[in-house]
């Protein structure tokens, strides 16, 4: 178990999960992941088998560095999504639109058990960054068409609203390129 490789003609698993609540959602993922070898042991075998290092976390991921190939994987707890498994999919498919360059790339899950995963996702690591201050994300956001909504953090062009757009989400590269590399994306 831990090899990221889809089998081919494997159901998509966003299609496995629509029309489930978020209860019924877990097992239905969990033998998804079994069946189409997507089960990632990051408490495990993936993470010692790869030396992985424990990274800067927070509230909704567990996050490990991968020195050799220059990604971080984010074990995602579903905190702030209420453990809907479809709900953030489509968030990460939101955010993954409005910033490729930092795509977070689903690769399986944690099983912790038969009714609760964890979705594991791959996303590259920005070296020689610092984090962003809060003018430069107001600068970036807003050359995005994205206004600030008067809370911490929280922007929106109408259409979409993007929370926990901080410093500590968002790096300020040696080149001067900003990169958001956590943000929560919701249509409004």
């Amino acid at each position: 178990m831990g090899n990221p490789a889809p089998q081919r003609n494997a159901p998509s698993l966003q299609s496995v999960l629509v029309g489930l609540d978020r209860f019924a959602q877990h097992p239905a993922a969990y033998k998804w992941a079994v069946e189409n070898n997507r089960v990632i042991d990051m408490l495990g075998d993936f993470a010692r088998e790869r030396k992985l290092l424990l990274f800067q976390s927070g509230n909704e991921s567990e996050n490990w560095m991968d020195p050799a190939i220059n990604v971080v994987y984010k074990m995602n707890t579903l905190m702030h999504v209420g453990g809907d498994i479809l709900r953030l999919l489509q968030r990460i498919d939101l955010y993954n639109q409005l910033f490729p360059e930092v795509a977070m790339r689903f690769v399986g899950f944690q099983l912790m058990s038969e009714t609760n995963v964890y979705p594991v996702f791959a996303q590259q690591f920005i070296s020689n960054a610092r984090f962003a201050t809060e003018k430069e994300i107001r600068d970036y956001m807003q050359s995005m068409s994205f206004l600030s909504t008067g809370n911490d953090g929280e922007f929106t062009n109408g259409k979409l609203l993007l929370k926990d757009v901080r410093p500590k989400n968002v790096l300020y590269s040696a080149t001067g390129a900003i990169f958001v590399i956590d943000a929560d994306v919701e249509r409004i």
